[in-house]
């Protein structure tokens, strides 16, 4: 049996997966995302070539046929679905699942931890509604319209066979999150997640603020893989990753449509009797009692942002620089070492 965890992207996917490599139940980072690559046929937009990608589906299931996790599977159209199901036996198909409004601001953050710009207000009339035809609105359609995700992957299966996983609304405890998975992938719920830490953190308003506009200066001039190392892992996630400013939330006057959204999506899990771990009622959107516009801006506060920023890049280049120096020192330390030991063999052997 095969159990696939196919997204949805911003559902603690990463500190999902992070708990199941904990305990060596999933195969290597790298060979699952070349796998989810192929699937997807996108190698280019991640820095990757067709000669990495072509084949890792193959090889991933050969060599990992138990459980395989990745939420870029999630966008896969129905052709690469069938194609990826057609390498697997006896497959079961989770489905991770968080409120539209949650999802709407976390799918834009992490858009802009990938290079994208947009403010909230322009995202949310030009991406968010479910009529909208660039690009970018496909592209968040594909990967978060949750029938459509559990259509995709569930078509040729049973209805037992594909279980969808509600996360808890935010401040419950993590682990309930982790319990409900573990159920669905037929994993010991009892054994210890991994740390929050071990996440991928969300960003407050004045650091999204922040990265938007390091973005714009950047002008496309830093790609993958080199932007996701350096601009997403070290200067989002690391340097702005413990946010001095409040987390976004959805504005007011959105929470209505999305309701209406999460409470079809609801109707629609009960009608194809997929398996739900957890409360449908955990997809529809808790307003808070005081929310944070997304685009709001504190300039003194972000002032701070920055500059804190900027003191981790100079001591994470002083680090390498040192690193660099003792590098070049130990090279120089082994040419002089093979240099003597090239004049002791010449010494030793004579002349010819």
């Amino acid at each position: 049996m095969t159990t696939l965890h196919v997204g949805l992207p911003k559902t603690g996917t990463t500190w999902l997966q992070a708990s199941l490599r904990r305990h060596g139940l999933l195969p290597d980072a790298d060979a699952t995302f070349l796998g989810a690559l192929d699937v997807r046929e996108h190698h280019d937009g991640w820095g990757r070539t067709g000669e990495e990608t072509r084949g890792a589906w193959k090889r991933l299931t050969q060599e990992h046929p138990d459980l395989i996790s990745h939420e870029l599977l999630a966008a896969a159209d129905a052709e690469r679905v069938r194609w990826a199901l057609r390498r697997l036996d006896d497959v079961h198909v989770v489905v991770t699942a968080r409120d539209p409004a949650r999802q709407a601001v976390a799918e834009w953050q992490e858009g802009v931890k990938h290079g994208r710009r947009l403010s909230f207000a322009r995202f949310a009339t030009a991406v968010l509604p479910e009529t909208a035809g660039s690009s970018h609105a496909r592209k968040f359609r594909a990967a978060q319209d949750l029938p459509a995700v559990l259509e995709r992957w569930g078509r040729d299966l049973p209805a037992e066979r594909v279980h969808v996983v509600t996360c808890p609304p935010r401040g419950a405890d993590r682990t309930v999150l982790w319990r409900r998975f573990a159920e669905a992938c037929g994993v010991d719920p009892t054994l210890e997640p991994a740390g929050a830490e071990e996440g991928n953190a969300s960003l407050g308003v004045d650091e999204i603020a922040l990265l938007r506009r390091v973005n714009k200066a950047l002008d496309g001039r830093l790609q993958e893989p080199a932007y996701g190392r350096l601009v997403k892992r070290l200067y989002a996630q690391r340097l702005l990753g413990e946010p001095a400013s409040p987390a976004p939330d959805l504005p007011e006057p959105l929470y209505d449509d999305l309701t209406v959204r999460a409470e079809r999506w609801a109707k629609q899990i009960h009608a194809a009797g997929w398996q739900v771990h957890g409360a449908v009622d955990d997809l529809l959107p808790r307003r808070p009692a005081t929310a944070t516009d997304p685009d709001a801006l504190d300039a003194v506060r972000a002032l701070r942002t920055s500059a804190r920023a900027t003191a981790g890049l100079l001591l994470e280049v002083a680090g390498r620089d040192a690193e660099i120096a003792s590098l070049r020192d130990e090279v120089a330390r082994l040419t002089r070492k093979r240099d003597k030991l090239r004049r002791r063999l010449k010494r030793a052997v004579g002349p010819r």
